[in-house]
Order: structure tokens, then C-alpha cells, then sequence
């Protein structure tokens, strides 16, 4: 009897632990639906991530751009409120003593500044031909606001321009082609197609669609090309201009 008895509760405490096994294991259908739904959370969030750290990469690309606006503000300082010359040619060893990048070493101190975290460009590496040149930086200065050698630039002071605010002074650079081994861009050159000229010097779509700009004040937007630069559609010799913010005489 009491033997009986025993069993009986042993077999009851096996059944309710196999009972509260089952209970807690997951069915395939329920693994799967979990599965699915991590899946599904997945998807949603990457897109979101991606974006993110594509805002972070642009927002360091302002925060460069700043830096150099600064470093060439201190060097004007110093040198009769003299923008700096440009070096670097588009295709060409060109004149590296002169280029901007080496006349602010003394300002800018932090090598980083020159180089934009979204930049892809292969020429890091690997030289472009035939002169097998290098990059050396993401960004590049406006030819209209060059000091050319021997001070002959046209806007070569700070104090010469009228519209700071919207004359722009430093682009992200193209990362392939000729341009993209140089140090300034050539926006006198564009009336004729813009379209397919300037994506040629400016990288501008590097930051979601848009590029970074760095005015003649110093301060830093992100626009679409359209923004800084739009011919009148009504054509006509001299072009006529709805936004031009690389001339210095019409910056707007």
C-alpha cells in the first residue's frame, strides 16, 4: 500500500515536470514567427542606422570645413588679408609649394581636417595617371577666390568682397577623374553644361544628396547644386544666372 502510494506520487511529480517542460519549450511555428519578427525589426532599423552614420560622417565634414575656413581666417591675419593660393593641378603635378594645404599647415595642425570621412575616393591609394598623383585632400577652394601667384587674383582679400555670406569658398572634391588629385575648381567653366562639368569637380552628392560648402564669412551649409548654382533658362550670352554663389560679383 504504501509502495503504491509512493508511486503514484512520483509519477505525478514526472508528469508535471513534463508538463511544465513542454510549457516552456518553443513550438517550430513559434520559432519561426520569432525569427520572422527579428527579421522584420531588422529591416526597419538598418535603413535607419545607414542613414545615421552617413548624417555623422557629414556632420564631422562640416566640423573640417569649419576648421580650414578658421585656419585660413588666422593666416590672412598674417599676411595682409591674403586668401591663400592654390597648387595642386587637376591632372598636373602643378605647383605643391603654393597649394593652400601646405601653406596652413602652421593653422590647421590636425591632418584629419583634410580628409572627409564619406570620402570614397580610390586615388588615396592608388595614383592617378599619367602623372601617378595622389590625393591629398577631400576639399578644394574656388578659383574666382584664389590668390594667384603674385597677388593677381581679382578677390585675393577678404576685405574685396561684397557678399561673403554667399560666396562660396571651400567644396567637397570629386573623388575620380583629374579633379580629384587637385585642390580647387575651375566654376568659371561651367556655364556651358553644368549639369556634367561641375559633378566633375565637386563631389555634389556626397552627403545624402547633397555636399558641404564653406562660405567666404566662414560658416558651413549643406545644399543640393542647384542651390549655389542655376543657370537662367532663358539663356542668352553672357549666361544669366538664378543662383551663382561661386562669383564673387554676383554671389547669390
Amino acid at each position: 500500500m504504501v509502495r503504491s502510494v509512493w508511486w503514484m506520487n512520483v509519477e505525478m511529480v514526472r508528469t508535471q515536470l513534463t508538463c511544465a517542460h513542454r510549457a516552456r519549450a518553443f513550438t517550430l511555428a513559434e520559432l519561426l514567427v520569432v525569427v520572422a519578427i527579428m527579421a522584420l525589426l531588422i529591416a526597419i532599423l538598418l535603413p535607419s542606422l545607414g542613414k545615421a552614420r552617413k548624417q555623422a560622417k557629414a556632420t564631422v565634414c562640416m566640423s573640417n570645413l569649419r576648421g580650414l575656413g578658421l585656419a585660413v581666417r588666422m593666416y590672412s591675419m598674417v599676411n595682409e588679408d591674403r586668401l591663400v593660393t592654390a597648387g595642386l593641378g587637376h591632372g598636373s603635378s602643378g605647383n605643391p609649394q603654393g597649394a593652400w594645404i601646405n601653406l596652413l599647415r602652421r593653422e590647421y595642425h590636425d591632418e584629419l581636417l583634410l580628409r572627409c570621412p564619406a570620402d570614397k575616393s580610390p586615388h588615396w591609394q592608388t595614383p592617378l595617371a599619367p602623372h601617378n598623383l595622389l590625393r591629398r585632400v577631400s576639399y578644394a577652394n574656388n578659383w574666382y577666390t584664389v590668390d594667384r601667384v603674385g597677388g593677381k587674383g581679382p578677390f585675393n582679400r577678404f576685405g574685396l568682397f561684397v557678399r561673403p555670406q554667399t560666396t562660396v569658398y571651400i567644396v567637397d572634391l570629386a573623388e575620380k577623374g583629374p579633379f580629384a588629385v587637385a585642390d580647387h575648381i575651375h566654376p568659371e567653366t561651367w556655364f556651358s553644361n553644368p549639369a556634367v562639368i561641375a559633378p566633375k569637380q565637386i563631389a555634389i552628392k556626397r552627403h545624402l544628396g547633397k555636399a558641404n560648402y564653406s562660405f567666404i564669412d566662414t560658416h558651413i551649409e549643406r545644399l543640393r547644386f542647384d542651390q549655389t548654382y542655376q543657370l537662367d533658362p532663358g539663356g542668352g550670352f553672357p549666361p544669366r544666372f538664378i543662383h551663382n554663389m561661386y562669383d564673387p560679383a554676383i554671389g547669390r
